[in-house]
Parts: structure tokens; C-alpha cells; sequence
């Protein structure tokens, strides 16, 4: 039996596909880079039809949803956002049974959640708390993405955010937007070292997160997934002249080592605005002593924010399930839910036998 989960972002849809036909539990995944904003209505179906047809050996018995698409600005509101996503799986998966994924993680069907949008509009956090929460009964998690850093409290098992949509979890630190790739470097600090001074920056889009990360050996040059913010190579040296032009120079102009000084302090930086979310998270559940990290950023970002505020139960979701099925946790969340839902099966004890194909 072949069950789908999908996680459709603004800028990165991935699928998780997983077989129950065998006595283990194999789950393939995969995620393309696809900027909503930048394509036509008719290319998402396109998209979601390849990547089913890429890894389903047969037909699904059942798809799984959840999305942060509809908050692109492609969409004139999260409503027309979620009935286009919810209409473009159902014509990529045709004949095949389709849940939606809520903001309590309940799993409703097509024509409720549109009638509920508001409730699966930014709902793949809850896929991923419901996952982590079938291994850690109490604990934080922190997914730090190419595009936004989620930050959940999880007791008895279940995610418990004090806020549900984006606006809410953005007041309280349970959504911080700050990512792995995405982020324009000016968003995260109006000032950088340079010649003994502290030079202010251009708030142009010149230079990623990507670079900095790339530059400072934290990814590699296949993991900076998203495009340039000039078009040119994901390579260090580009990823430099990227990071020289913040402070409106080039390399002819300053040196690599004066670059390495303006990555390494974008970076703490950025690691100050994740330790600021995590410290007002965890303010609130000062029981919970157990942090798991998740995502492309979970070891430079997640796990160093939480070194910083003392925790020392950290957990990474990369170590214990595959580096594949952390960076595509909500998509392999949302698969898991309907296997448990249509078969019966003990969703912790699919954790136990899962295996990356």
C-alpha cells in the first residue's frame, strides 16, 4: 500500500511516499524548489503529477496535504491560496482519496477544509509536532527551514502552540522568520564589522542566508536549493561577492577575510533571532527540558540556539530517522497520519521501522 504526503510551500513543494507492503517501513521523499509566485496557475499540478509519478510505483491508495503556499503573494488572499493548492493536488492525484492536514492536527477532507481555510492555511507544523510527539511526549522542536524557523512546544504528545495561524505565532515566538537560505541578509542586521568599524548595510536584496551559510561551510553548494540573489553560481566565491556587495563593494574593493568577518556576524546574528524565539517558547513551558531539532538548519541553527539557552536534551530528528526524512519532515508527517488513519497501524511504532529508500 502506497500513501502520500505532501507539503506544498511558497517556495519548496516536497512529497513523502511510504510502502507499508513490507515488513519494514520504506518512505522515499523528494523536494523540487518551485517559487509559487514565479509560475503560472497550471504549473503546480504539472509539478505535484511529476513528482507522484517520480516516486509511486502504482497508484496511491491516499494523499496527505498539508501547505504554506496560499501566504505567497501570488494569491490575493490565503483563501484563493488553499482552494488552488487543494485543487491542484486533487487534479495531480485523480481518483485518489485526499486529507487536508488542520492546525490541530485532524486530518478533515477537500470540501471541509475549504469551508475551514483559515484552519489548514501555514498547517504543516502540526503534521510535524504530531510526528515528533509520537517519540517525545514533552519536548520543543525547532525547524529551521530555507525560509522561516518553527518553534513548537509539544506536551503529552501533542503540539501546543499558544498560537495557531501565522500572525499569532508570530507574536508569540513560536514563528520566526528567519531561514536557512531564503532570508535577505539586511532582515536580519542593519550593521556589520568593516575596518575597525561597524558599517551599515544596503537593504537591497544583494546577498541570502544561502551565501553566508555556504561561505561559512554550514551547506553545501547542492543544498543552496533556491536561486541567487544575482543570478549567478552557488559557489563560496560568488557566494563572497554576493556578501561584499551588502556593504556596497566587491572583492577588488574588500579582502575575503574582511567577507568571512561579515558572514560570521550575520550569522550570530541570525542565531540571536532563533535563540530569541526559543527563550520566549520556552518562558512559557519551563517543564519541558527536551529540544528536537528538525530542517536544513538544524545543526548551525537549532541546535546552537538551544546549546545557548542551556538545554542539554537535544535530539536531532536527521540522527534518529535520516537526514531525507528531517528535511522533509511535515511531507513524511502528513504520510504517516493517513497510514495510521486507513490501516490502523501504531504511527510510533512505524517510527521505529522506517527506512529512507
Amino acid at each position: 500500500m502506497l500513501f502520500v504526503g505532501l507539503d506544498v510551500g511558497g517556495a519548496n513543494t516536497k512529497i513523502a511516499v511510504i510502502d507499508v507492503t513490507h515488513d519494514d517501513v520504506r518512505v522515499k521523499t523528494a523536494r523540487e524548489y518551485f517559487p509559487v509566485w514565479a509560475k503560472s496557475r497550471g504549473e503546480l499540478p504539472e509539478l505535484l503529477l511529476r513528482m507522484r509519478s517520480s516516486l509511486c510505483s502504482g497508484k496511491p491508495d491516499c494523499v496527505c496535504v498539508t501547505m504554506t503556499a496560499e501566504l505567497s503573494d501570488a494569491y490575493e488572499t490565503k483563501r484563493e491560496g488553499v482552494n488552488h493548492v487543494l485543487s491542484s493536488v486533487e487534479e495531480a492525484f485523480s481518483g485518489v482519496e485526499v486529507y487536508v492536514v488542520n492546525c490541530t492536527a485532524e486530518l478533515l477532507g477537500v470540501e471541509e477544509a475549504r469551508g475551514r481555510h483559515m484552519e489548514v492555511a501555514a498547517a504543516n507544523w502540526p503534521a510535524t509536532g504530531w510526528m515528533i510527539g509520537k517519540v517525545f511526549r514533552d519536548c520543543i522542536f525547532i525547524d529551521v527551514g530555507s525560509t522561516t524557523t518553527d518553534i513548537i512546544p509539544v506536551r503529552g504528545g501533542v503540539p501546543c502552540p499558544e498560537g495557531r495561524s501565522d500572525v499569532e505565532r508570530l507574536i508569540s515566538g513560536e514563528l520566526v522568520f528567519t531561514g536557512a537560505l531564503r532570508t535577505n541578509v539586511s532582515a536580519i542586521t542593519s550593521r556589520v564589522p568593516l575596518r575597525g568599524y561597524m558599517c551599515r548595510v544596503s537593504p537591497e536584496k544583494f546577498a541570502l542566508t544561502a551565501d553566508v551559510h555556504l561561505v561559512l561551510g554550514h551547506i553545501s553548494e547542492d543544498e543552496y536549493t533556491c536561486e541567487t540573489a544575482d543570478g549567478r553560481e552557488k559557489d563560496a566565491y560568488h557566494s563572497m561577492a554576493r556578501i561584499a556587495r551588502v556593504v556596497c563593494a566587491d572583492l577588488e574593493e574588500i579582502s575575503r577575510n574582511d567577507v568571512l568577518k561579515i558572514a560570521k556576524h550575520i550569522y550570530l546574528k541570525q542565531l540571536e533571532q532563533v535563540v530569541e524565539g526559543l527563550e520566549q517558547v520556552s518562558s512559557r513551558n519551563p517543564e519541558i527540558d527536551t529540544v528536537v531539532t528538525v530542517g536544513l538548519g538544524e545543526e548551525f541553527l537549532a541546535k546552537k540556539a538551544a546549546e545557548k539557552l542551556g538545554f542539554t536534551k537535544i535530539y536531532s530528528l536527521k540522527n534518529m530517522l535520516g537526514k531525507k526524512v528531517s528535511e522533509n519532515a511535515p511531507a513524511v508527517a502528513a504520510a504517516l497520519m493517513i497510514v495510521e488513519k486507513k490501516i490502523g497501524a501504531d504511527a510510533k511504532e512505524l517510527l521505529r521501522k522506517i527506512r529512507e529508500d
